[in-house]
């Protein structure tokens, strides 16, 4: 959740008890350090990104004093570069002191909470569920606090902050349709808030293994795909993944087949990568493998048919792990795949893949 981009005003003051040109040279490079962090945050240069955020925070304590919301800005610019690079531990340990800044210098209900709040419960561990969960509903409380109520900003933040929940497991991620309710009656169905809210509620409903509210939802979203022109839209894919997922679970194959077919055109067949399952079913694991502790790996060579359809299966490493075999194929010919196309046609192509089986210890 990026609530707003907050614009950090540089404004230097020189404390009679620190010699002034040592601060203009900490304020020099300061200024350096923030300007070629904006510049980083424009490109995909991680590592730049980070470095500059660091050094801008670090000199910034020094500039206005560990305790100032200035710093506490320049801290959360640096936390939110940990959490989008998949190190939440480090985002934490930044984030945890300026919640408390963030309230004392601006006001327990100011809107840039929402921000901090969002990102703190992010960098939560899995095992902090319930935490997060609070952190997200404190993101609306600080809305619900504002003088001037704003319907359509809750409802943004509600479906954001679902969304979140929903990648966490949590069952507090319905909020995804409160938000969605109020979005559909609002606007239009092409309008790209709709359709970010009608996927997540297909995803809602897929996680909760209601398979046919779950394509009903995504589904809802194929007549504006189907309608733009140009480029394809970023949630078309996925889509069409997850509602073959939702179909092939209420035995929808037929109608699942179309959009493996769609899937195909979509993402050109490439010979030399392995291609991935739209729907996979997993193989039960054999009694007496079971009963006798036994591992096993099954590799098996195999056609996907013009419809995405798995045929012709057979075991590579025959005289290998016998006693998966038949679990094995039984699983794959369940599997569903986009088939390839070459000149626009859909034609059958071979491809392998691997099934271990392993006994949790």
């Amino acid at each position: 959740m990026k609530f707003k981009k907050i614009s950090l005003a540089i404004a230097f003051t020189l404390p009679l008890f620190v010699n002034a040109s040592d601060l203009n040279k900490v304020n020099t490079q300061f200024k350096d350090a923030y300007h070629q962090y904006q510049a980083a945050i424009k490109t995909p240069d991680k590592s730049k990104q980070l470095e500059f955020a660091q050094l801008s925070y670090d000199l910034g304590k020094q500039v206005y004093g560990e305790q100032d919301i200035n710093t506490a800005r320049l801290g959360f610019n640096l936390a939110s570069i940990y959490n989008n690079t998949h190190k939440p531990e480090q985002a934490r340990k930044v984030l945890e002191p300026l919640i408390d800044i963030y309230k004392k210098q601006l006001g327990e209900y100011n809107i840039e909470l929402v921000d901090i709040y969002f990102a703190y419960a992010k960098s939560l561990p899995h095992k902090k569920r319930d935490m997060a969960e609070r952190y997200y509903r404190k993101s609306l409380t600080v809305i619900d606090e504002q003088s001037e109520k704003d319907p359509l900003l809750k409802a943004l933040i509600t479906l954001d902050a679902g969304i979140e929940l929903l990648a966490i497991g949590s069952r507090k991620s319905k909020m995804i349709l409160d938000a969605q309710e109020y979005l559909i009656e609002q606007f239009p169905a092409n309008d790209k808030r709709v359709v970010k809210a009608n996927f997540y509620a297909g995803k809602y409903y897929l996680a909760r293994k209601k398979y046919s509210k779950s394509a009903e939802h995504f589904e809802s979203n194929l007549a504006v795909f189907e309608a733009l022109e140009g480029p394809t839209h970023p949630l078309e894919l996925n889509t069409h993944a997850f509602l073959i997922n939702a179909l092939e679970k209420t035995g929808k194959s037929d109608e699942a087949t179309k959009h493996c077919i769609a899937i195909g055109k979509m993402r050109p067949w490439d010979d030399d990568q392995e291609q991935r399952p739209l729907y996979r079913a997993n193989p039960k694991y054999p009694k007496s493998m079971a009963r006798a502790g036994q591992n096993g790996s099954v590799q098996i060579e195999f056609t996907v048919s013009d419809f995405g359809f798995v045929t012709d299966a057979k075991v590579i490493n025959l005289e290998e792990s016998k006693g998966f075999h038949k679990e094995a194929l039984a699983a794959l010919e369940k599997w569903r795949y986009a088939p390839k196309f070459e000149n626009g046609i859909a034609v059958e192509a071979k491809s392998t893949v691997q099934l271990d089986f392993i006994i949790s210890r």
